[in-house]
């Protein structure tokens, strides 16, 4: 058989047979490990699978790859920046005395977070700016990129690397958060315990406005893209243009007016 029409049945340009189709087309069947494999598709690349990641590979279009990296990036770089906020502010607290000990008080459980949310700034810093790095490096090498798909765990290894920064920027935040409400509500005045009651339940209530906001979004990734993700995924998208439904008029109806008609 010539080497065309093998490349031709085969799909690829030198005539190898195409590699198995990727695990992640078909969702995990256990509601949990659907759940986790969503979510962390969601905190590492913003998407509720990675099968962007194959349709970059199987079809190399530069304006879609040099789009999804550039967000991607941008995401990286706002939270490294965010990250340094953090780190700034838990160092600035962790160095220096209250300035008034029965106004603020520094207990011991609130010095503790504070550290510890030095320390995950810290790594969400220093992890934030590798991911960087190696991304930058996969979106340059095809082969690295179409490797990394053709193997389950390294996947997976990917996408927890991806959204750890994300992960400890939250401990991190949320740790500080928590040192600063122990040492307002352990305060002696009443108007810092106030100050401290009122900012709390101002986070409770954006809290509650986000997810109703992102309530709809948020169901329609759990309940039903999971057969969506697996029907797409065994029926790729054709190159063939699609028929778009018209009103009902055909080229054909289009005729020039009647004079006569018109003049009466």
């Amino acid at each position: 058989m010539p080497k065309r029409i093998s490349a031709a049945l085969s799909g690829t340009p030198t005539g190898e047979p195409r590699p198995p189709a990727p695990w992640h087309d078909d969702l995990p069947k256990n509601k949990f490990w659907c759940l986790c494999y969503k979510a962390l598709c969601m905190i590492a690349v913003s998407t509720s699978s990675a099968e962007h990641w194959r349709y970059l590979t199987e079809r190399p279009i530069k304006k879609e790859w040099i789009a999804h990296k550039e967000m991607v990036m941008n995401r990286f770089e706002n939270m490294n920046v965010t990250a340094g906020l953090v780190l700034t502010t838990s160092a600035v607290f962790i160095s220096t005395d209250p300035p008034f000990a029965p106004l603020m008080p520094y207990a011991s459980g609130s010095y503790i977070l504070q550290v510890c949310a030095f320390v995950a700034a810290l790594i969400s810093l220093m992890t934030g700016t590798s991911v960087l790095i190696i991304y930058d490096t996969c979106y340059t090498n095809d082969q690295l990129m179409k490797t990394l798909m053709h193997s389950r765990w390294r996947r997976i290894c990917c996408l927890i690397l991806m959204a750890y920064p994300s992960l400890a920027l939250a401990v991190s935040t949320l740790t500080l958060m928590t040192a600063f409400f122990i040492a307002g509500f352990t305060s002696d005045k009443l108007f810092v315990k106030i100050m401290t009651a009122g900012t709390y339940l101002t986070l409770i209530l954006l809290g509650v406005l986000a997810i109703c906001v992102f309530s709809p979004h948020l169901r329609e990734i759990v309940d039903g893209e999971s057969e969506s993700h697996a029907t797409d995924s065994h029926n790729p998208q054709s190159s063939e243009p699609k028929v778009v439904r018209d009103s009902g008029v055909c080229p054909s109806d289009h005729r020039k007016p009647d004079p006569s008609r018109s003049l009466a």
